[in-house]
């Protein structure tokens, strides 16, 4: 191993306490702001050295670490495609050659679940695509779809898209699962989602959603029963001194916490339809492309 396990969590900024969960979310942080960097050219030498030593130190951290001889190869077009959507290469083989056995189990539930769901995929472009993050029922596609379609006649064709999510840590698939929701966020169509509350706590705070209290006001939404969902974004965390000291924020994206999220539980337009478990939570991507669309439906969901 490049580093001890000492000096990994050092580089990462975590404490010996810190849960897998708190690891995960602080990669992902480092993860996001690789990718920005990437994507408007700004990544320098330097940036691009400090994300290989975070990556090296969460694999050995995590316990994916697996020494192995060094071959070195060019870069193909797979790599290129795990860059783009935010994933570890190294980190994606290690943890299949720890979790091979589930991961084919997975493999084989989701060619299922994809046969089953083979109806909603039309070489018809969708007029939007609207994203699940939780504990999805895709039973409740075809009615929700029907209703949808029915109440904004404008909309000839809406497709979904989801991630399976909870705070089962011993899931085998929590991995498998929890990369589908970076893409979703990341690298996919989706502007608007439905996601639970577990969700909403692991990723309203890193940025991706788009602040909705004006939008609210404009479409004159009741959100009163929606003020917990109020946070502040952070904009970047401050490194740990010691394996004893708490993580902490370092600065706020916001001076005051805004409202990031619509709780619409108890919608009556939902009634019925149970497509997320106990908790139903509007959020909206950062810079939606079909606006006015996203805002119809935003008023049809929560009134």
């Amino acid at each position: 191993m490049k580093y001890t396990i000492q000096e990994s969590r050092k580089i990462l900024g975590i404490i010996k306490s810190s849960s897998k969960e708190d690891i995960e979310r602080k990669y992902d942080v480092i993860m996001k702001k690789y990718r920005i960097l990437k994507t408007n050219g700004t990544l320098d030498v330097k940036a691009e050295e400090d994300y290989v030593k975070s990556t090296e130190a969460y694999r050995i951290v995590m316990g994916y670490e697996v020494d192995t001889p060094k071959v070195y190869r060019k870069e193909t077009y797979t790599d290129k495609a795990f860059v783009k959507v935010g994933i570890d290469r190294k980190k994606a083989d290690n943890f299949f050659y720890y979790y091979k056995v589930h991961i084919l189990i997975s493999i084989v539930a989701i060619v299922v679940i994809a046969l089953t769901v083979r109806s909603f995929v039309t070489r018809v472009d969708p007029d939007i695509t609207i994203g699940f993050l939780g504990q999805v029922n895709q039973q409740a596609y075809d009615p929700l779809k029907a209703k949808i379609e029915q109440k904004l006649p404008e909309i000839k064709n809406v497709a979904f898209d989801s991630a399976m999510l909870s705070n089962n840590s011993n899931d085998p698939q929590a991995y498998a699962y929890m990369s589908k929701a970076m893409v979703l966020l990341s690298a996919s169509d989706v502007d608007l989602f439905l996601v639970s509350k577990f969700a909403y706590d692991n990723y309203a705070g890193s940025g991706p959603f788009m602040e909705l209290e004006d939008v609210a006001k404009e479409l004159n939404v009741d959100v009163s029963k929606s003020e917990y969902l109020k946070l502040r974004v952070v904009d970047e965390w401050e490194e740990p001194t010691n394996e004893n000291e708490q993580r902490k924020v370092k600065t706020y994206r916001d001076a005051e916490p805004k409202l990031y999220g619509i709780d619409v539980t108890n919608s009556d337009f939902f009634k019925g339809i149970d497509v997320i478990g106990p908790e139903k939570i509007l959020v909206v991507r950062v810079e939606p492309k079909n606006r006015d669309l996203i805002l119809k439906l935003i008023k049809l969901f929560a009134n």
